[in-house]
Order: structure tokens, then sequence, then C-alpha cells
């Protein structure tokens, strides 16, 4: 005879699971102060960007607003991700979750209009184009889904949805840092981001899949 133990809306995460959200905030803000804030540069003349950015940050000028719009929207979705998914797995000031979600999918529209505009335009070649076109489209299914579900009352669906958003909404951490450790050992930049295009979210989204769904193989005993 097989029993299965119900998982419930109200179960509170583990230790594992608090660490893990806190470690993403924390990577998010690393992130943040070292990888995306000289984009800044960006906002004023073309002299001063090219004196403060690096030579491959700055052929994105011509393209400045599209990798502008990427990132601004893109950081709403990385920063308040961690907070949505602490509220949300505690089932916490609810009212809050609601409202910060409502600015998290938002972020997350903007952000994929810059990164469908990137992809469309790039010189990265079509291995980064096509990567970071479907990361877009991961980004908007993913988080679509989460909302639909949350509209049916579908409440473990939508926490698991949010999840898998968040996991491809990190893929700006991910891209970057497999970036560096690539170019770091010798592996050509264009190489380096053609591969990243597609690592940074695609390797991710497979191992949270395997997690949630193991971890609902593993409750039933036979």
């Amino acid at each position: 005879m097989v029993s299965i133990e119900r998982h419930t809306g109200s179960s509170a995460p583990g230790l594992g699971s608090k660490a893990l959200i806190a470690l993403a905030l924390l990577a998010a803000i690393l992130f943040i102060v070292v990888a995306a804030f000289p984009y800044r540069a960006m906002l004023g003349t073309e002299e001063a960007a090219k004196q403060t950015l690096q030579a491959f940050q700055f052929t994105y000028w011509p393209r400045r607003g599209w990798l502008l719009t990427h990132i601004a929207g893109g950081l709403v979705a990385l920063l308040t991700g961690p907070i949505q998914l602490w509220l949300g797995l505690h089932n916490v000031k609810m009212e809050v979750h609601r409202k910060l979600g409502l600015v998290y999918i938002a972020g997350i529209a903007i952000g994929s209009i810059g990164a469908i505009g990137l992809a469309l335009q790039t010189d990265g070649g079509l291995i980064f184009g096509s990567g970071l076109f479907f990361l877009a489209v991961a980004w908007i299914a993913t988080t679509s889904l989460a909302f639909m579900a949350i509209k049916k009352n579908l409440i473990d669906q939508h926490k698991e949805w949010t999840i898998r958003s968040y996991v491809v909404t990190f893929a700006f951490v991910t891209f970057r840092a497999g970036q560096v450790a690539l170019v770091g050992r010798g592996v050509d930049l264009q190489i380096a981001i053609g591969l990243m295009a597609w690592a940074c979210w695609a390797i991710p989204l497979l191992l949270t899949e395997v997690v949630l769904q193991g971890r609902k193989i593993a409750v039933v005993r036979g």
C-alpha cells in the first residue's frame, strides 16, 4: 500500500530554503554593486561611458536603450524576488506579498522587453542572441504561470512557478559569474557569453525541477 504525505500551503520552509533565499539576496546585492552599477555610465555622454566601462561593456552603447531597460526591470525583479519568496513561503504579510508581486511582474515585463530588443540586435552571435531571446521567453512563461496559478487559488503551483521564475531572474547573476569564470580560464569572450546565455538559466531551471519533483517523490512511501 502506498501512502502520501500531503503538502499543504501553510507548511513553513526549512532551514535550507531560508538560507538559499538569504544567499540569493546577498548575491543579488553584490551583483548590483559590482556588475550592474557601472552601467550607470550609459546615462552620460559617450566619451564618459567609454572611459568608465570595459571594452565589452561599451559595445552596448548603440543599444544602450535596450540594455538599460533590461537592467532596470531585471534589477527590480532581482531585489524583490527574495522578499516575495520569503513572504510567500512563510505565508506572512500577504497583502504586502500581493502588492510586491505586481512590482515583481512589472519588473520582469520591462526587463523582458529589453532582453528581446537586445537579442534581436546583438553583435554577440546567434548562440548568444538565441539564448538571450529564450531566456526572456522562459522569464515571461514562468512568471505568467505563477500569476495564473494564484488567480485560480492554486497555492502550491503558484509557489513552484514563482521559484522557477526567480531562478530565471537570477540568470543576471549566474551569467556574470559564469562569464568571468570562463574568461578567467582562457575561454574566448564571445564563446563564453554564448555558452552562458543558455547555461545561466537552462541549467539552473533543470536543477530546480529535479529538486521540486524529487521532493514530491520523496514523500511517497511504499
